[in-house]
């Protein structure tokens, strides 16, 4: 700033000030001091302790507190864990080493595989390999504590303390907060803060009691005085949670027993919930316990069949495929023929898929071949297309409806869905890559449906009702993905998402009966009780109730952008807020896909099971195509939001009556930049949402009156569908009541009134009359305060807004 002249009342000696910055910080260089590479020769390992490496230093300078000159270092080659040990002379390291091992192989459940030693003899009990690929690993391990040593000035008890510090600093990860400094001595500057990123007990009996705190001023978090104790060490584990991205590069998960070749890679660390214990010694220094963390690496799907064959996971990789060719040849989905002169041949490629369980550790590996269908031409290898899938809105009625008559609720999915579908075109596609014939100028000649072809959706869709129909199912009427059937004494209602399936019924051995039927006609998986279906959960109360959520989803995106920790917002939006576009003096994003990919993720959230984010995101979609850093800044806050409400869903049930209300609400003139109104409205039944909307209106209102009659239309439209969906779920057949909160709105429903202000108004909102008219709907009056459907269409306060979310049915 100085140099180009930005600030004013300083003087500046500008030579003394381009000295300083090309002044050469000599401790720096004598800390990252370092010799020539060494070639790399060996692999990476897959499983914890499959191979560590073992290096000692030493001696150093000084003696630490507890008179140990060496420091022996050990690094899983799998996870990254590390962890030090002091010792007094060279000759006690290999006891030392043994004690380390032994107490990770007993915490872990695992044996050594391999050992890599650097400076180290071998021990005949182990293979050993000696090699020098971790040691840009040790250089920043020991450049911090050499440094601070060289600039700071240690007293010189402390520096075994110092490496057992920096242990983990390489990978550390701190939020930015402000602190105090902790008690007690050290130089230089001490951390403002810090935060646990998982210990191990065996850390505890390999290093000395307690070490001295001495760490760089990078390295911030909470102040010391906020620290809790801690009282159990978490331990190295094999699974864990997903993969955590950052400046330092990709965290990969792998399983598997063979190695893959080694890179030279740093990991970022999972944020941990648990903090440093610190203790306050007699003798004032301040000491805490071993820092460390096992990395979770992911699994990485490969891109094309030469990855998956060439990597580290080749083995599980050909399973996969094996089995998936055998499910193609037993179904009889093509056969290998000479295809007629030309006939045109689709090309077709693998798949990979990593099936993960509730925990996130891996519970299968998948290989899916498909067709490249984008190839194909229309109307010569494809006609229909169209395949139907259930709406949200049915699932929730359906929910409703079996939480109100205690129904049972299963779950089941189809393997292979769409190799079941039957052609009507002939196709040939190539032979699968990895599983050719001797043979080259055959081809495979599909006789069934294959994933990837256009009409593949279709083709299932068709099977299934074929096959549906047969057992006595009967598509509905309002959702030709709901199958219903009916006999004498019991209903079961089949609701279909292409290859998920919900099943519910008041006679749980029905259910049973049903799942053993379809299991006779197709491969299934029978989930039992329903818990997660289409990545939303699904829960049941003692007194039947049940509840629709999507906390794991939440927690997943606060992961994903940061913000698990980040203090939560009372309101989607702030109250009364009127977003604008960007304009020219606004700040652009640099990547505006960041911010389509936020909008996409949460408005899944918003059609699905929280209609309290619906006015937020029906707002903030409206900016894709130029979103600035305040359109970013509101969406992040939406997430906010849900981080303090993640645990609330639709709950259904728990006494309430099935009687079904809606409520109609607009927002007249809203946005600013158009001036169009919002349109608002809402279902309810058996105590929560089942259907809601918010939506821009597509013209400009000349009144309220005008753009609460839009609503009401809207919302009409909403109540006939639904209607028709009641009756079929046996809930009758009665006029649905829309309450609104405009008497002018309600007239020109009720009445066919023709005046200068209303004459203009289109004749599609004039269904309201003929729907009335026919005692289908029925509108009656809702005060502003009791209005539901408010939240649908402006940024409320906290108090109406709460008001409203629990007149939705949103509650823990």
């Amino acid at each position: 700033m100085c140099r180009e002249n930005m600030v004013t009342g300083m003087e500046v000696d500008h030579a003394s000030l381009e000295a300083a910055s090309s002044r050469v910080c000599e401790p720096c260089i004598y800390g990252k001091h370092t010799r020539g590479p060494f070639p790399s020769t060996g692999h990476k390992a897959v499983k914890p302790l499959g191979l560590i490496h073992l290096d000692v230093c030493g001696p150093m300078p000084e003696t630490s507190l507890g008179g140990s000159r060496y420091v022996t270092t050990l690094l899983d080659d799998c996870t990254g864990f590390s962890t030090v040990a002091f010792t007094e002379t060279k000759d006690m390291v290999a006891k030392k080493v043994k004690t380390m091992i032994e107490a990770l192989e007993n915490i872990t459940g695992r044996r050594v595989k391999e050992e890599k030693r650097n400076k180290l003899q071998p021990v005949s009990r182990k293979g050993v390999l000696v090699g020098y690929e971790q040691g840009r690993q040790y250089r920043i391990l020991f450049d911090d504590v050499i440094g601070i040593h060289s600039a700071v000035k240690f007293d010189e008890t402390v520096v075994g303390g110092s490496h057992e510090d920096s242990d983990d600093d390489p990978e550390e990860v701190t939020e930015e907060a402000g602190g105090v400094p902790p008690p007690g001595g050290g130089g230089g500057t001490l951390a403002n803060t810090g935060m646990e990123l998982g210990t191990a007990e065996v850390n505890r009996g390999a290093s000395t009691s307690g070490s001295q705190m001495a760490v760089p001023q990078r390295h911030r978090g909470m102040p010391p005085t906020q620290f809790p104790r801690t009282q159990n060490a978490e331990q190295l584990h094999e699974g864990g949670g997903g993969p955590s991205t950052g400046e330092g590069g990709q965290a990969q998960q792998q399983d598997g027993d063979g190695d893959t070749p080694m890179q030279d890679r740093r990991y970022p660390l999972r944020e941990r919930k648990r903090l440093i214990e610190w203790r306050h010694e007699p003798n004032g220094r301040v000491t805490f316990g071993r820092i460390n963390a096992a990395i979770i690496e992911e699994v990485p799907e490969p891109a094309t069949y030469q990855e998956a064959t060439n990597g580290p996971n080749a083995e599980e990789w050909r399973r996969a495929m094996d089995e998936e060719i055998t499910v193609q040849l037993t179904n009889g989905t093509w056969e290998l023929a000479k295809p007629p002169p030309g006939a045109r041949i689709l090309p077709c490629r693998w798949v990979y898929k990593i099936k993960r369980a509730e925990d996130g550790g891996i519970e299968r590996f998948k290989a899916r071949l498909v067709a490249k269908g984008y190839e194909q031409r229309a109307g010569i290898d494809y006609g229909e297309v169209f395949a139907p899938t259930s709406r949200f809105a049915s699932l929730r009625t359906l929910l409703a409806v079996a939480a109100a008559k205690g129904m049972q609720i299963h779950q089941l999915d189809v393997s292979t869905a769409f190799l079941n579908g039957e052609l009507e075109e002939e196709l040939w596609m190539e032979q699968p890559p990895g599983y050719e014939s001797a043979d080259p100028e055959q081809a495979c000649r599909l006789l069934r449906s294959i994933y990837g072809l256009k009409q593949a959706p279709h083709c299932w869709y068709v099977k299934l009702v074929t096959e549906l129909d047969k057992l006595g199912f009967k598509p509905s009427k309002s959702d030709p993905a709901l199958f219903i059937k009916r006999d004498e004494k019991e209903i079961v209602y089949l609701l279909i998402h292409v290859d998920d399936f919900l099943t519910t019924s008041s006679d749980e051995e029905l259910i049973k009966k049903v799942k053993a039927a379809i299991g006779e006609v197709f491969k299934i998986r029978d989930l039992g009780e329903a818990k997660v279906f289409l990545g939303m959960e699904i829960s049941r109360g003692v007194n039947g109730e049940v509840k629709l959520s999507q906390q794991h989803y939440i927690e997943a995106l606060l992961q994903r952008h940061q913000l698990v920790d980040a203090k939560p917002r009372t309101t989607p939006l702030p109250p009364g807020s009127r977003v604008l576009p960007a304009e020219d003096g606004d700040t652009e994003l640099a990547d505006s896909t960041k911010y389509r990919a936020l909008i996409g993720e949460l408005n899944y959230l918003a059609t699905s099971t929280r209609p309290d984010i619906a006015q937020a995101m029906s707002v903030l979609a409206r900016f894709m195509e130029k979103p600035s850093k305040a359109h970013m800044g509101l969406a992040l806050g939406v997430l906010r939001y849900l981080a303090g409400t993640k645990d609330i869903g639709l709950c259904f049930g728990g006494g309430r009556e099935l009687t079904m209300a809606g409520y109609s609400d607009s927002d007249w003139a809203g946005d600013p930049a158009t001036r169009r109104s919002t349109t608002g409205y809402m279902f309810t039944l058996g105590g929560a949402a089942i259907s809601w909307n918010s939506q821009l209106q597509r013209t400009v209102a000349a009144s309220s009156v005008e753009a609460e009659y839009q609503a009401t239309s809207a919302a009409v439209r909403e109540a006939l569908w639904l209607r028709k969906l009641a009756g079929e779920l046996g809930l009758g057949s009665d006029a649905i009541e829309i309450r609104t909160d405009s008497q002018g709105a309600m007239s020109l429903g009720n009445n066919p009134i023709t005046s200068a202000r209303s004459k203009h108004i289109d004749i599609q909102h004039h269904l309201v009359r003929e729907r009335v008219s026919r005692r289908e709907v029925a509108l009656s009056y809702c005060s502003t305060e009791d209005m539901v459907a408010d939240v649908l269409t402006k940024a409320l306060g906290e108090i109406k807004f709460k008001k409203c979310i629990k007149a939705m049915g949103l509650a823990k």
